[in-house]
């Protein structure tokens, strides 16, 4: 039986809004991503349909309040910590997708974020995981169900939880500690859904 996404279980805008909160929330820290992350949250919070969106959008609200509660040269010195690397030696945890997928085939992902226009940054590899949440935000908002499903089950399931799983421990952030707990909890409440939908 071919299996498609139920978007009775989710409004279609707001989970949208959630990948792009969760996709900003993993680049560099800088002065205007609180405006950034409060205008993500608003769209998620303005597209409350049911219980699904509502736990997706409190999990948010509490990532966006430990945010606030931050100084923002903790969170640029923990990102640097965390992500960057240093004097050619490899980050302490990488965020490129293909370093997490067991088959680490990229091309074909590569090909499909080059043709959406998904912008890459000099420093930043086409399947940085900023650009992977970011390009499934957009094709939920158009792409048919099964295309959809194939990406979840193909790129974010597992290779999202087990990075969300490397950061939230090692991290010494509440912001990152917080923003990976809901990250994660957003891949599970979706494959939860789907496997119910699986069962229906």
């Amino acid at each position: 039986m071919e299996s498609s996404m139920n978007y009775n279980k989710f409004n279609r805008a707001g989970l949208s809004a959630a990948f792009s909160f969760y996709a900003k929330a993993l680049t560099y820290p800088f002065e205007e991503m609180r405006h950034e992350l409060q205008h993500q949250f608003r769209q998620v919070e303005k597209n409350i349909v049911n219980e699904y969106d509502n736990t997706v959008a409190s999990r948010i609200l509490d990532v966006l309040n430990t945010y606030q509660g931050e100084e923002m040269k903790d969170l640029q010195g923990e990102y640097t910590r965390l992500f960057t690397p240093h004097k050619k030696k490899e980050p302490l945890i990488s965020l490129r997708l293909s370093d997490w997928l067991k088959d680490r085939v990229t091309d074909e992902l590569e090909e499909q974020l080059f043709e959406a226009g998904i912008s890459v940054y000099s420093d930043e590899y086409p399947d940085f995981i900023s650009h992977i949440l970011e390009y499934f935000a957009s094709i939920l908002q158009y792409e048919d169900e099964q295309t959809i499903r194939n990406f979840f089950d193909r790129y974010l399931k597992e290779p999202v939880p087990a990075l969300c799983q490397e950061i939230y421990k090692n991290t010494n952030v509440n912001f990152y500690r917080e923003c990976v707990k809901g990250l994660h909890d957003l891949i599970h409440l979706m494959q939860d859904a789907l496997d119910a939908e699986d069962e229906e």
